[in-house]
């Protein structure tokens, strides 16, 4: 990527202030909003969104609720009540010191971390009660609910107190005018932003790319971004259906669908195997009639070994 190319002098700008100034020159993008997690958020990071006076963005960023003091004793002790925006996911907003915040919650959540948490409290007193205070030196997953008083360790109450005000719960901040709602679905959105480049590197394999000439290579990628694509909409026709499957288990399931074209007296017949798993919803969803599990497909053609009346042949 050359500096040179990018309007006016950029090469003394950051990274992320390039890149999507070329996006906005290349393909005349009008609005950019960046959504990332929270180890984007900081004031510098703010402060080089929103004041390059060549392209200000907006920001949906999440927010280290334990570190950040404002998140953790204002955002998240304020009144109001959750909208509910999907399933397993609520949202309400919260406005301090004329930023504003959106809280949202997953409840199917709530129930894992208390759970963990009630885990981790229980493997402590066991600890203690059978190997002493020493053992749990060095283990930081248990150092939070800790409470250490002139050598004896036991648990903190009001640590385990602020922990499960926590619970299925995560903090965004926005300078966007969208509903709290829409905030949240967007940054819900994100991991399937993450899988995307996980899955370029492994699913989709498009590297190491072994062609020579450029038109192959970009045919090779175009490719891959369209069974991504294809991925992404089925997916989405999953869940619209709520059916909840991973892609490598859907991936599995339909691998053991197959069919097998059998010669028999004169006739050809395809026999489909059983839908495995979550394969039948996966055609379903996909608008596409599953194949009957035998259909006759017309006459046998000629013989190529008369001493075996019947042939059989994997597609």
């Amino acid at each position: 990527m050359a500096w040179e190319t990018f309007p006016g002098n950029m090469a003394d700008k950051p990274a992320l202030t390039r890149m999507v100034n070329r996006l906005r020159n290349r393909f005349q993008i009008k609005n950019v909003a960046a959504v990332a997690d929270r180890v984007m958020i900081s004031k510098d990071t703010i402060k080089q969104l929103v004041e390059d006076n060549d392209s200000p963005y907006r920001y949906m960023l999440g927010c280290r609720m334990r570190r950040q003091k404002e998140v953790n004793e204002e955002v998240l002790a304020g009144a109001g009540r959750y909208q509910v925006v999907a399933d397993n996911l609520e949202a309400k907003e919260a406005g301090v010191a004329g930023r504003t915040y959106i809280v949202c919650r997953n409840p199917g959540q709530v129930i894992k971390d208390q759970a963990d948490r009630e885990a981790i409290i229980e493997k402590i007193q066991k600890t203690i009660a059978e190997k002493g205070p020493k053992a749990l030196e060095g283990n930081r997953g248990c150092a939070r609910f800790l409470k250490i008083d002139r050598g004896s360790v036991s648990i903190n109450p009001k640590a385990v107190e602020a922990d499960a005000r926590l619970d299925g719960e995560f903090v965004l901040i926005t300078n966007t005018d969208l509903p709290a709602a829409e905030v949240a679905e967007t940054y819900k959105g994100l991991w399937r932003v993450e899988r995307t480049f996980r899955e370029q590197k492994s699913t989709l394999e498009i590297r190491p790319i072994y062609h020579q000439c450029p038109h192959t290579s970009i045919g090779h990628i175009a490719a891959s971004f369209l069974a991504l694509r294809l991925e992404v909409d089925l997916t989405r026709r999953l869940d619209e259906r709520k059916i909840q499957v991973s892609w490598p288990d859907l991936m599995r399931d339909l691998a053991q669908v197959q069919s097998i074209i059998i010669d028999l007296e004169g006739s050809q017949y395809r026999l489909r195997t059983n839908m495995a798993g979550s394969s039948y919803q996966a055609f379903k969803a996909a608008g596409v009639r599953p194949p009957e599990t035998v259909s006759l497909i017309g006459p046998s053609p000629p013989s190529t070994d008369p001493t075996s009346p019947t042939q059989m042949s994997f597609l």
